[in-house]
Formats: C-alpha cells, sequence, structure tokens
C-alpha cells in the first residue's frame, strides 16, 4: 500500500513497485483521470478533505485492427490497438462543515476507456496480460460540495 500525505490529506492505493523496464517495453501508456466530484445531496458539506484512497479495477481488454498511418505530430499507427475498459474506485473521507464535525466517507466509481498502440509484429495468438499501476493521486477541494480530482496511470503490455 502506498501511502502519501499532500496538504493535510492522505492518499493511498494498492502498490506493487513498478518495474524497472531494463528493456525496451512492447507498449505502454502513461496519463491523467480527471474528475469533479459531487458530494451526493444525502451527506453534509464538506469542511476539509480527510483521505482518499484509491484502486484500479481492469473490467476487459480487447484488440482490434486500425490502419497503418502516421499523423503530422508523427504518432504512429501500427495496425493493433488494445483498447481497455476500467474503472477508478475513490473512497473520500471529509470533516463535515457543521458544529459536530463528524468525519463522513463518500464512494466514487469512476469508469474511463483507453487504448495502448500495440507494435506492428503483434501476433494474434499472445496473451494479453496487462500491468497497470497507479503512479499518483492528487485532490483537493473546490467548493463545499465539490472535490477535483487526478490520478495518474501507467498501463504496460510487456509484450
Amino acid at each position: 500500500m502506498a501511502k502519501v500525505v499532500k496538504d493535510l490529506i492522505e492518499f493511498e492505493w494498492p502498490s506493487k513497485p513498478i518495474p524497472e523496464f531494463s528493456s525496451p517495453i512492447s507498449a505502454f501508456k502513461e496519463f491523467n483521470i480527471q474528475d469533479t466530484l459531487e458530494i451526493p445531496e444525502a451527506k453534509p458539506d464538506i469542511e476539509q478533505l480527510v483521505s482518499v484512497k484509491s484502486k484500479l479495477v481492469l473490467h476487459s481488454t480487447k484488440v482490434i485492427k486500425t490502419p497503418k498511418a502516421q499523423s503530422l505530430e508523427r504518432q504512429t499507427l501500427t495496425g493493433w490497438k488494445l483498447i481497455i475498459e476500467a474503472e477508478l474506485k475513490h473512497v473520500i473521507r471529509y470533516v463535515a462543515d457543521e458544529p459536530s464535525q463528524k468525519v463522513h466517507g463518500v464512494h466514487f466509481n469512476i469508469p474511463f476507456s483507453t487504448f495502448i498502440v500495440l507494435p506492428p509484429d503483434f501476433d494474434e495468438n499472445s496473451c494479453l496480460s496487462i500491468e497497470s499501476y497507479i503512479e499518483d493521486i492528487y485532490a483537493c477541494q473546490i467548493s463545499k460540495r465539490g472535490i477535483f480530482t487526478n490520478t495518474t496511470l501507467l498501463m504496460v503490455w510487456p509484450g
């Protein structure tokens, strides 16, 4: 479990060591999932965020054929792309903005889909094992009922 405290907020997520990748990686993608979350009406307003506990759940993967091309920005389509459907699960604890100052918890699920461009020599019969990592989490209170989150993810297809 990785634990980090930033601005009095404790961030926690399942952590496995990210390998050193001494040889070139077949395919990977590093990206951010940003979201603005709203506290449900049944819960009181926020005075102070206490903690954010996050987990990444992969739901499905599938390989699709794509055109082979190169964009003006030099992005290359190799003919193969791995589509990944997943979900970020956050449990956010906060101090209520009321005289009792009780600590409340709220769950958020953020579904998303992304892709990894596979190498041109990808074999359709090869294993599709994906390694995924939460590299960092950031959250801040943006209003009495709003929270901004940004989670940095790394997904690797080791080949």
